[in-house]
């Protein structure tokens, strides 16, 4: 029996409500207190999401690899299994290995669809053509996620009073499972496959595009910018709760901010193109820079606040800050994809994602140890100058690129 696939035209829209079905993180808002009820501590947190990092950056490269030899569409679907196989693990068991196992298969879940998804997005673009519209709908998919985030983080806090840790999960696989399902309806694109030389070794293919990639002169700076850009913002982002817990905040007000993060990822997501169209590489890349910053010294004097209202607008600076990497990746992703092959765009999507992820990866398990022994403010007079500083000069290199 032929099963009839979504047309090509509707491709996009279905890979968007795939993709904001998987990111109800119902979970997120009280991320931090269900580690504690499964056994663990907040170092511990820090320390999984850094071996999280670590695993998506060991297996980046090889999965887009594979999306590039296999089908793209298949590799999606894998990727979505993977997501869900992480909160049935969390469903079943308590405890470091139990947690930790399921973090793992949210970092394959993550290394296989980084690369994969915008590559295959590019394509259905191409096979329409209308390729140059990359932009806008890399910042349709990554707002749809965002918008999706932020709805059932304002409720997971709500319905973790309710139905407890396990009911929460429970819903969120019963969503990732519909996912999953659009996902294998999606059209193949089998003239799309990358074809090794007669003779040259697959390793030796994955090891040329690497190269290739890490020394052309704006590629290069494409993919390391945003990896630097990328690891500061996570750290904001996984700092809101510990902020929050040091200065008092309510448990209750913990979904509304992270909510409110991520509404502020929906929109700068959205808008990415306008962004850019209106301010271009540099005004768009110094602006976002200059609001990172104003974030990294928000979170610097959060603990010595004693007022809670001005504790609630610092709150909100790191907020916006931390949502900012979404715009800056659409923006650099699309400036990327204008500059590989098809055959190669998911692995060279994959150095990029990989590069991020090593360097999460090492902030977080940074972060493990300074908040665990040096406490939250001192953490940040320490981070602030190892990556302000990188960040900044990986930006002048690629200003003067003149994109």
């Amino acid at each position: 029996m032929n099963i009839r696939t979504i047309s090509l035209e509707r491709t996009t829209f279905y890979l968007r409500i795939a993709r904001s079905l998987q990111q109800c993180l119902f979970i997120l808002p009280i991320v931090v207190l269900f580690y504690q009820e499964k056994g663990l501590t907040v170092g511990d947190f820090f320390l999984i999401q850094g071996i999280f990092a670590f695993a998506k950056f060991a297996l980046e490269i090889p999965t887009g690899y594979i999306g590039d030899l296999f089908s793209r569409k298949k590799i999606l679907s894998l990727a979505f299994f993977f997501y869900g196989l992480g909160y049935v693990i969390w469903y079943i068991g308590s405890g470091f290995t139990y947690i930790l196992l399921g973090e793992l298969c949210f970092g394959v879940c993550a290394a296989l669809y980084s690369g994969t998804m915008e590559a295959y997005l590019y394509d259905v673009l191409k096979k329409r053509g209308k390729e140059n519209k990359i932009m806008k709908e890399i910042g349709k998919l990554r707002s749809f996620g965002s918008l999706s985030t932020a709805i059932s983080t304002f409720s997971g806090a709500f319905l973790y009073s309710i139905y407890g840790a396990d009911g929460v999960i429970l819903i969120t696989i019963f969503l990732i499972t519909i996912s999953v399902i659009i996902t294998l309806f999606l059209p193949d694109l089998e003239d799309i496959k990358r074809k090794v030389e007669d003779g040259k070794s697959k390793f030796q293919d994955i090891l040329d595009i690497t190269k290739y990639a890490t020394t052309h002169k704006e590629i290069k700076w494409l993919i390391l910018f945003p990896s630097i850009f990328g690891s500061i913002t996570l750290v904001l982002m996984w700092s809101q709760q510990p902020l929050m817990e040091n200065n008092h905040v309510p448990v209750y007000l913990f979904g509304i901010f992270i909510g409110i993060n991520q509404l502020f990822r929906t929109m700068l997501s959205y808008k990415a193109n306008s962004l850019f169209q209106k301010f271009k590489v540099k005004n768009f890349t110094l602006g976002a820079f200059s609001i990172l910053f104003m974030g990294l010294l928000s979170a610097l004097i959060i603990p010595d606040v004693s007022n809670i209202y001005i504790t609630y607008v610092m709150l909100l600076i790191v907020a916006l800050a931390a949502a900012s990497q979404t715009s800056m990746k659409v923006v650099m992703n699309s400036l990327l994809n204008h500059r590989i092959k098809s055959d190669e765009r998911a692995t060279i999507l994959s150095v990029s994602a990989m590069a991020g992820s090593f360097l999460c990866g090492f902030m977080m398990i940074l972060l493990k140890f300074l908040i665990d022994y040096l406490g939250l403010q001192m953490t940040f007079v320490i981070i602030i100058p190892i990556a302000i500083i990188p960040c900044f000069i990986a930006m002048k290199k690629l200003l003067k690129l003149e994109l």
